[in-house]
């Protein structure tokens, strides 16, 4: 298996225990790297949050999600939201529109392909696949 990109919103589905979890997770275990955007704790964090203060997750299940995040994350690189990242944005994606935060994550992965080699994009955001996949990158889980 490749190095894979981790986006948010795969990392969050498998945290959350939605249908795809076991999937994503056995995505991320079986890989020899895993790389992620620094915005990805960032993400996660305000996600759980958000989903505490709705009243959809109770408090103790959010802190046992941000520990799972915290031990696996540990083990990841992450990659900068520097300039590079941030010049990258700014331009046009193939699939627009793209929400900041999407942007952002292909920034990265788009970067990290040119820095280092193509990492498998890990994502279930329609738009980070549509535009990871028209750049070029590989795209898991597959649909089904």
């Amino acid at each position: 298996m490749s190095t894979i990109y981790a986006e948010s919103s795969a990392v969050l589905r498998w945290l959350l225990g939605a249908s795809d979890a076991d999937r994503i997770e056995r995505i991320l275990a079986a890989a020899p790297v895993v790389v992620t955007s620094e915005l990805t704790a960032a993400e996660v964090g305000r996600s759980l949050q958000r989903l505490v203060a709705t009243g959809r997750l109770d408090a103790e299940a959010a802190e046992r999600a941000w520990a799972s995040y915290a031990a696996a994350s540990q083990h990841w690189r992450l990659y900068g939201v520097g300039e590079p990242v941030l010049q990258r944005v700014r331009q046009p994606f193939p699939r627009e529109p793209v929400r900041t935060l999407d942007a952002i994550h292909v920034a990265t992965a788009v970067l990290y392909a040119l820095e280092v080699g193509p990492p498998l994009v890990l994502s279930v955001d329609e738009q980070v696949r549509a535009n990871a996949g028209a750049l070029g990158l590989a795209i898991a889980p597959a649909p089904g």
